[in-house]
């Protein structure tokens, strides 16, 4: 998965910000801090997403309702964040509190809708055939639209059968992620999709990871 130029809606309008590859932002925006919202225990001193990311959650918020994407461009205008350079590099934290703000605001569904669209608003490698590779593919676009910092991961482990599990080590809220699981594998099966949470531990009660069984059956 690739978060490419296909990025539509608000993306189009989006094209340059503060906090571009490294240099210094041009407002004086207290950048915010996830360590009270979230177990994930990874240093993000210095971690960045490149600006298509904060693009993608724009234009997946605005296939949720018009207003979402509205109060997402807001809540990034907020943090100095008006414009986008897809190409830019921005602290992390910033499309992270965006998030976790729009998951107080609005609601856990809320969240998870709009992780669900994102797979509307982003390139796939053309070769991806299938469910199984999809879900690979997560983990190794995360890690090239992300920078610094300890940003954490994606881990996909196929089951038997038409299942697998996914390990969620990183930042971004839990039904996000469960939101994208489901629309990632949706968009690669016409079968009946479920995405349970499993494991010992989750991100939303301390814990340092979110483990996830996604089954296409």
């Amino acid at each position: 998965m690739v978060f490419g130029h296909s990025i539509s809606g608000a993306g189009n309008r989006i094209k340059r910000a503060v906090g571009l590859g490294g240099d210094e932002p041009d407002s004086d925006v207290d950048l915010p801090t996830v360590a009270d919202r979230t177990g994930f225990e990874g240093d993000l001193d210095g971690a960045e997403a490149i600006g298509r990311i904060p693009m993608s959650h724009v234009a997946a918020s605005e296939s949720v309702t018009e207003f979402m994407g509205k109060q997402t461009e807001h809540k990034l205008a907020s943090y100095g964040v008006e414009e986008i350079d897809p190409d830019g590099w921005y602290p992390i934290q910033i499309p992270l509190d965006m998030l976790y703000e729009l998951r107080d605001d609005y609601g856990e569904s809320s969240m998870q809708n709009m992780g669900k669209h994102i797979p509307e608003h982003v390139e796939f490698p053309p070769d991806i055939d299938g469910v199984e590779e999809a879900l690979h593919s997560i983990g190794e676009a995360y890690q090239q639209n992300h920078r610094g910092g300890d940003v954490g991961f994606y881990e996909f482990e196929r089951g038997d059968g038409d299942e697998g599990v996914m390990a969620c080590e990183n930042p971004y809220p839990c039904e996000f992620d469960q939101g994208l699981l489901r629309g990632v594998a949706e968009k690669f099966t016409d079968s009946f999709v479920t995405v349970e949470e499993v494991g010992d531990g989750c991100r939303s009660d301390g814990g340092g990871r979110c483990t996830y069984r996604v089954s296409w059956v």
